[in-house]
């Protein structure tokens, strides 16, 4: 423990975010790379820290693959379609390699379970799906990308970072202060039927909450007013230096001392599973004056008989309690949800309970998807993947359409007042960022300065996916 803390002040030193004061000895010829991420807050959390050991080798960013010396793609392959654009990539990079012969190709994320390492070196099955591909890492082997950027591309530099006891001592390099994703946790202990995300990443592991602290304060100082914290299970949070003698979940300690940090106004989490959310979180809305009247409960499937294929270990019962007491903390909370369509047997009476249960529940965004089989999971060895595409694009397009009218009929209770929002983009004419209630709203504007600014917006007209609005007087 004493270990950990002593490497953790020296990261602190070491891993700064100036790292351009220490670049004289890296990269002559500027050679340009181009990081393209999917899936959720953690692989662009994860990407962050990515980009902060590619500057301190001396690359550059550049806007496109086309333009790069090295690509790398940080994965998600929780679903099919994810795997399908990185392979449908190969036949690009091969033209990109003729034409730039420097380039090299890598990735990293979800999809890498097994090894790091350069072709050759290690097995990954994506080496003999795509032959343009050069390098593979597991993100928790973050601190070893030096090395193999050494070897494919001559580069001098970093070498405090294989030093480093995780690549969570990476500090981010954030692109947008308005959205500021800060890892509390790594990993999933809870083993779905359908994802394999434990297998890619592992099992559990939490950050102190010193360190998490350290990162909020830092971000806070450099204009960040909202924080959204990640991990696969953040009510499972479990670290080392929690108070014991708190009757209060180490989460919920956590939060407690964010909301203290000068500047922080906002925060939002992802992901809770029904399961595991406390009381004791619960009753922090309408305590703390930055939780944010916005939840994310993934409940996947509305039917109990479904939810026990998934191995999801709760019950739709217990995701409306918890809408309940929520609502009765903030009764106009925004409750937004996860829904798997087409798992494997689901029929159509256990599809219109998930499709029930967003409309009865007042349900206003639902990150819909259709069941994809991931090899290695025990669904794809254990059940059968029996439901047609036909049926499942069916599915996803009707869940879509009751959570639009659901949407609708939320927004509308901003029509004619005024909204707090928080500049995420300026874009062809628009600048656009989100309320408390997680809506994205926007006005006419050109300033990108606004960026990661609030500005108090009158709502003019509220539609199913946006507010829009002209800057109040």
């Amino acid at each position: 423990m004493v270990a950990r803390i002593v490497a953790q002040l020296r990261v602190a030193r070491i891993v700064d975010h100036n790292w351009s004061h220490h670049m004289s000895h890296n990269l002559s010829h500027n050679m340009k790379y181009f990081i393209q991420t999917y899936g959720c807050q953690m692989n662009y959390s994860d990407s962050e820290r990515l980009v902060t050991v590619l500057k301190k080798l001396g690359y550059e960013e550049c806007d496109h693959y086309s333009k790069a010396d090295l690509v790398i793609l940080n994965t998600c392959s929780v679903k099919q379609n994810a795997d399908n654009r990185i392979y449908g990539l190969g036949e690009p990079f091969a033209e990109l390699k003729k034409k730039n012969p420097k380039l090299k190709i890598g990735i990293t994320g979800c999809a890498i379970r097994k090894c790091t390492g350069i072709r050759g070196e290690c097995k990954e099955e994506i080496f003999r799906r795509m032959e343009t591909v050069d390098f593979v890492f597991r993100i928790k082997d973050l601190m070893q990308l030096p090395d193999i950027l050494r070897k494919l591309h001559h580069v001098e530099g970093a070498n405090e970072i294989k030093d480093l006891l995780h690549y969570f001592d990476i500090n981010p390099t954030i692109t947008n202060i308005a959205q500021v994703f800060i890892p509390i946790m790594d990993g999933c202990n809870n083993f779905c039927s359908y994802c394999i995300v434990p297998y890619a990443r592992g099992m559990e592991e939490s950050r102190n909450i010193r360190e998490i602290l350290d990162e909020v304060e830092k971000m806070a100082k450099r204009g960040a007013k909202e924080i959204n914290l990640v991990g696969q299970n953040v009510n499972t949070f479990k670290p080392s230096d929690v108070d014991s003698k708190s009757d209060e979940t180490p989460f919920t300690q956590l939060l407690r001392k964010i909301d203290k940090v000068n500047g922080i106004d906002r925060i939002r989490f992802f992901t809770v599973h029904p399961k595991d959310m406390t009381d004791d979180v619960i009753n922090l809305y309408g305590e703390l004056k930055s939780m944010v009247p916005h939840l994310h409960l993934p409940v996947q499937s509305g039917s109990d008989a479904v939810l026990k294929r998934m191995n999801r270990l709760y019950t739709v019962e217990r995701f409306k309690e918890l809408a309940k007491k929520m609502r009765k903390r903030i009764p106009n909370i925004s409750i937004t949800t996860d829904i798997i369509v087409g798992f494997c047997g689901e029929t159509e009476d256990e599809f219109m309970e998930s499709y029930n249960l967003i409309k009865d529940e007042k349900i206003d965004l639902v990150y819909v998807s259709k069941y994809s089989e991931r090899p290695g999971t025990s669904a794809q060895k254990e059940q059968k993947d029996d439901i047609s595409d036909d049926i499942k694009k069916d599915r996803f397009e009707r869940i879509t359409e009751v959570m639009k009218d659901v949407s609708h009929e939320y927004n509308q209770q901003f029509l004619g007042k005024t909204v707090q929002v928080l500049i995420e983009k300026v874009d062809k004419g628009f600048a656009s960022g989100k309320i408390p209630e997680f809506k994205v709203c926007r006005f006419p504007s050109d300033n990108q300065n606004l960026i990661g600014e609030y500005v108090n917006v009158k709502v003019k007209k509220a539609m199913e996916w946006c507010l829009d609005g002209s800057v109040a007087s």
